[in-house]
């Protein structure tokens, strides 16, 4: 009896001088005294638990790291497309086959657990689109990361580097004689494929802005009364900029065209120059060279035109409003609707074409 309280304990001990010990434990502290065999029982139910403790938040994190998970896969990349929407639809087709090809090489693997060191080792078993392979995987993995699905310390394309596009440029010959491109023309069979060589070569335009103008992304405006400039186009540039192109009535007719039946893709587009250029036996012309071809023409043989038939270039103003380049000049002072034009000794004729087209070159 210990104040009044009685105990009963059943001691696992095996000589007195044990139980005498264990006698004297009680007496420090009755109602929490636990014999040996009790502390025991007690430290493995306690271990259990804290073992089955640990298992059960294992099995939360790793369901939760489950949920997190980002893979390259048909959800993330459907919604990374849907995020670069206005994008062209060249762009966007490309990135897409670029990303199944990511997918297929990291077979289903978590992307924040791919080490950068991984996806070199993947890049090397490619030979070729080196860099459109690094910049869809870059740009996939700078959405997941702008979108939170991602932290930035797990991005496996960290370390990497675009490549420099085509390096060969600087040292090559760019650009194509103008009778080149007239041979070309005349040797085009299909009207959808010579407006398309028309605008590149007469307006010196981006692949994308001919196919955005022939989707209708870019507006059409007549200007009425000028004996050159008859209409203009207005598109949002890729940089998010609006762009507006004066046109002559041959390239407008081309852009009407466009709109109205359609654009052929640039892959035929690309087939039908080839076979016209080896029909003709003419050097390979390839589109994107003839915005260099532009430029160079412009500046051996351009002649500027303007609404008023006076002006000056926007450069020169830009010189004596001091500005060093005509980039704050444009953005904050140019109001002009109608730009000016760069006229061409360029003739692009067919026999095929429509009446307006051939009188307008």
């Amino acid at each position: 009896m210990v104040k009044g309280h009685r105990y009963q304990i059943v001691l696992d001990c095996e000589t007195e001088r044990q139980a005498l010990a264990q006698l004297a434990l009680f007496d420090q502290d009755p109602s929490s005294y636990k014999t040996p065999g009790a502390q025991r029982d007690e430290a493995r139910r306690q271990a259990q638990e804290d073992e089955d403790k640990s298992r059960q938040e294992a099995e939360a994190r790793r369901l939760q790291d489950e949920a997190d998970a980002v893979y390259v896969n048909a959800a993330f990349v459907g919604r990374f497309l849907e995020f670069i929407k206005d994008r062209t639809p060249k762009y966007r087709k490309d990135t897409r086959y670029y990303l199944s090809a990511w997918a297929d090489a990291l077979q289903g693997r978590d992307l924040r657990k791919v080490e950068p060191r991984e996806v070199l080792k993947l890049l090397s078993q490619w030979n070729t689109a080196e860099q459109k392979r690094i910049a869809a995987l870059k740009a996939f993995c700078s959405y997941l990361i702008k979108k939170g699905f991602m932290d930035p310390a797990h991005d496996p394309s960290r370390t990497l580097t675009v490549p420099a596009s085509r390096p060969e440029k600087a040292i090559r010959e760019k650009g194509y004689a103008m009778t080149t491109i007239e041979v070309l023309y005349r040797a085009l069979e299909d009207q959808g494929s010579r407006d398309v060589l028309l605008l590149h070569a007469k307006h010196g335009l981006h692949e994308s802005e001919v196919q955005r103008i022939a989707a209708r992304e870019g507006k059409i405006s007549l200007v009425p009364g000028h004996l050159i400039i008859v209409g203009t186009v207005k598109f949002v540039h890729k940089s998010g900029r609006v762009h507006t192109l004066s046109l002559d009535a041959q390239a407008l007719a081309a852009a009407q065209r466009l709109q109205a039946h359609g654009a052929p893709t640039p892959d035929q587009v690309r087939h039908r120059l080839r076979v016209a250029c080896e029909s003709r036996g003419l050097p390979r012309v390839l589109v994107g060279e003839l915005r260099h071809s532009f430029v160079a023409w412009s500046l051996e043989s351009g002649e500027a035109v303007t609404l008023s038939g006076k002006g000056v270039p926007l450069a020169l103003v830009a010189s004596v409003l001091g500005h060093t380049s005509t980039v704050t000049t444009k953005k904050f002072y140019d109001v002009s609707k109608v730009p000016s034009m760069i006229k061409l000794p360029l003739k692009l004729e067919h026999p095929d074409d429509p009446q307006a087209l051939q009188s307008a070159a």
